[in-house]
């Protein structure tokens, strides 16, 4: 994923001779006898070096020579690239991720990106959902560490008064793919979207899915259990308590108010996140989320202390993904109060 600035001199030129291959050999340009490729590689030639230019020292920069993955931003310990998954996914390392954890588009519930590119989420059928999603989930089969782990988190739909079943049909695509389902989970949301049907049950829950490549993935069941009693001072300081329980698989947690001026992107809640991430990712691990949308996969990964990569097909997005990024690079890796702390309350088997 990263590559130092001292050796990108080599890259900017490769990019600046893909470019020129690209437009004729005619002229035509303001000066009359300038070839248009001597044009084409001075502009890409400028812009890069622009880019370079602005690298401070010690930090990375991301150079992909390719139509549709560009970089926003990068450091050593995060990566921001934009264009559509399925294609940006192609270009990462195989086994170079430890942990996904993402919420793609709903079916038909996209962003526009510009005239031409549709989002994942536009397709016509859910079938060709289903299948945009597996062709995701084939790339972060590749990419995931054989111990790795992907948490995925889909909503269903509701279509000529049938329920379509959406989550359930992209978990047995991905079973098809090879990946396990280890665990579903039930996200409850007290405050749910009004229900204006009047011939069925308001809906107040999303479904995450944790699927594994092998029946070893990693997996640190003590970082995520909640303290059954505060601990008691022994002899000589030392404290003593008990292990603490393990969450249950129904998480009751608020949704993120997209009308606040300071998020004003739709995102699921950092405590969604956290625990996936503090569960399947080991410390300094890199994990991923190819639709990272307002950026909450990567800054609470980086609040523990772990590596991120994030894609997304907006620009504007992975700008305010950035602009959070650099909130939160330089302070402790200790997250925000989540349910997994002394915030947590248990009662009848919800997390709250």
């Amino acid at each position: 994923m990263e590559i130092r600035v001292s050796s990108l001199r080599a890259q900017v030129g490769e990019e600046v001779e893909s470019a020129a291959r690209q437009v004729p050999s005619t002229t035509g340009c303001r000066k009359r006898g300038v070839p248009r490729r001597r044009e084409a590689r001075h502009r890409v030639r400028a812009s890069l070096n622009a880019r370079l230019a602005g690298c401070k020292k010690g930090m990375v920069l991301i150079v992909i020579t390719s139509n549709v993955v560009s970089s926003v931003f990068a450091s050593r310990e995060c990566g921001l690239l934009l264009g559509d998954a399925r294609e940006v996914l192609r270009t990462l390392a195989d086994d170079s991720v430890d942990c996904t954890v993402t919420s793609p588009p709903y079916y038909s519930g996209r962003r526009h990106v510009g005239d031409t590119v549709l989002e994942i989420g536009s397709e016509k059928t859910v079938e060709e959902y289903v299948e945009a999603l597996a062709s995701v989930g084939k790339e972060l089969y590749r990419v995931t560490r054989p111990t790795g782990s992907y948490w995925l988190n889909l909503d269903d739909k509701c279509e000529r008064k049938e329920w379509l079943g959406i989550p359930w049909r992209v978990a047995f695509a991905m079973r098809e793919i090879g990946w396990k389902i280890r665990s579903e989970v039930i996200w409850h949301k007290p405050t749910h979207v009004r229900n204006a049907a009047k011939d069925r049950l308001t809906p107040a829950h999303e479904l995450l899915f944790y699927f594994v490549k092998s029946k070893d993935a990693y997996y640190d069941m003590d970082a995520i259990r909640r303290p059954s009693s505060p601990p008691i001072w022994g002899k000589n300081g030392v404290v003593k308590t008990r292990r603490g329980s393990v969450p249950t698989d129904v998480w009751t947690l608020q949704i993120e108010d997209s009308t606040s001026p300071e998020n004003p992107y739709a995102a699921f809640p950092e405590a969604l996140v956290e625990l996936p991430i503090r569960a399947t990712c080991p410390r300094g691990g890199t994990v991923l989320d190819p639709f990272v949308g307002s950026g909450t996969t990567a800054v609470v990964a980086l609040r523990l202390g772990r590596k991120a990569i994030g894609i997304d097909a907006s620009a504007d997005c992975l700008e305010f993904t950035k602009k959070r990024i650099l909130e939160v690079r330089g302070q402790p890796a200790t997250p925000r109060q989540t349910p997994f702390n002394h915030a947590v309350k248990v009662s009848h088997g919800c997390m709250r």
